[in-house]
């Protein structure tokens, strides 16, 4: 169950840190269209003029890299994991 869940959350930090990485833009472009049509998420946003700024996109950028390092983390883990349990 625990190699499970560790590829499981490797595939995510991938699939969140790969978007972060490559499509910084659309995902700006998105959460300022998301304020634009809901007045309560925009309310709510203590960072809602920060996201328009540039910025914005070197910050999701870092953070999309930092979740490709885990999701390394996460697969090598998963493969000292594997392979100590099977050499018993």
């Amino acid at each position: 169950m625990g190699e499970l869940l560790t590829l499981f959350m490797a595939i995510c930090f991938f699939v969140v840190g790969w978007n972060g990485v490559r499509r910084p833009e659309s995902i700006q472009h998105w959460i300022v269209q998301l304020q634009k049509s809901n007045v309560l998420v925009a309310e709510m946003n203590p960072l809602r003029n920060w996201v328009e700024k540039k910025s914005f996109l070197i910050a999701l950028r870092i953070l999309g890299g930092l979740c490709l390092v885990n999701f390394i983390m996460l697969l090598s883990a998963l493969l000292v994991l594997s392979g100590s349990s099977t050499g018993g």
